[in-house]
């Protein structure tokens, strides 16, 4: 199993009472996820590296990310993986990002990682960082291969968000959001962990 390095070990998985109380007060367990928070992610072309091999050149390397969004592969003390920097879509809004990307051979799970401007749901744009991870086949979290789950750091007040600074969505193997709240990484199940999470809404 992965485990995140020392400044993120075992994120999450720990959420406030202001977490909570902020998720219920944006109607976020109503289930139609309408409410405009957060980003409009359509991870199509991190779920579509994610069935493509590493390139020739990558380096090896055990993080991705920063800060709250750093995230360790390494499965053993000496354990590295592919880690490389590509121009792709990283949130499906039709421009391509500078992004680090970093394929966990053990797990079977790429992580994306870039920062710039995104398009909010409520169609105004900020400025933040966005992990995007979506399971290969034969993942070791027996996932649904393409998968996965992105989470963003935005400041406050953007994108709607008037408190806490994650929010985060799963997403099936279509790339439909499945589940969207205010997030953590959640180590132990290579998942995303919610306060109070909305269902079924779509991107």
């Amino acid at each position: 199993m992965r485990a995140l390095d020392k400044d993120t070990w075992r994120l999450g998985v720990v959420f406030t009472a202001a977490c909570v109380t902020l998720a219920l007060a944006q109607g976020h367990g109503n289930g139609n996820g309408s409410s405009g928070i957060g980003l409009s992610v359509k991870p199509e072309a991190v779920q579509k590296r994610a069935t493509l091999p590493p390139p020739l050149n990558a380096r090896q390397a055990r993080t991705i990310g920063k800060g709250s969004l750093k995230v360790s592969t390494a499965n053993s003390p000496g354990d590295t993986d592919s880690f490389w920097t590509e121009q792709i879509d990283v949130d499906g809004n039709g421009n391509v990002d500078e992004a680090s990307l970093i394929w966990d051979d053990e797990d079977k799970v790429l992580y994306t990682y870039t920062e710039g401007t995104f398009t909010c749901k409520n169609g105004a744009t900020d400025t933040g960082a966005l992990l995007v991870a979506a399971y290969g086949t034969d993942n070791s979290w027996q996932r649904p291969p393409g998968s996965g789950f992105w989470v963003a750091s935005l400041d406050k007040g953007q994108c709607g968000l008037h408190t806490t600074n994650l929010w985060g969505c799963k997403f099936d193997a279509k790339g439909n959001a499945s589940a969207c709240g205010a997030a953590t990484v959640d180590a132990k199940n290579g998942d995303i962990a919610f306060a109070t999470a909305s269902t079924g809404s779509k991107q």
